[in-house]
């Protein structure tokens, strides 16, 4: 490699991590809102660890747990649970969707950031 190609390397890198640093410094902090039938039930801070735990009137259960700036569905009774495996979520906008017991957990950022959304 030569110089420039060197260079051009190095400011490629460099341009990179200007774009991950906004994401990174957004993680971890915000609140967490749960709607259960399109109504607030409650919202939490993220950076304090709990569990929540929600029976709805349809019979499915929901376990949320929040811990490390980070929030999941640890459990579910609803068909297909595939809102705990959507896994943990830490950034503003994301969120957690259970359609059968009408649940929607999503991560409101303190610090907006003027982005509409951020992909992975």
């Amino acid at each position: 490699m030569n110089k420039k190609d060197m260079t051009l390397v190095v400011t490629v890198l460099a341009a990179s991590l200007l774009f991950l640093i906004p994401s990174v410094l957004v993680t971890g902090s915000g609140k967490v809102y749960i709607y259960v039938g399109g109504d607030l039930y409650g919202s939490y801070d993220l950076s304090e660890d709990r569990s929540v735990h929600l029976d709805n009137d349809n019979g499915i259960s929901n376990d949320i747990v929040i811990c490390d700036g980070c929030v999941y569905m640890k459990d579910a009774t609803c068909p297909g649970k595939q809102c705990v495996h959507t896994g943990r979520i830490s950034r503003n906008n994301q969120s957690i969707v259970c359609a059968p017991a009408g649940i929607l957990v999503i991560i409101r950022s303190e610090a907006e950031s003027g982005y509409d959304a951020i992909t992975d």
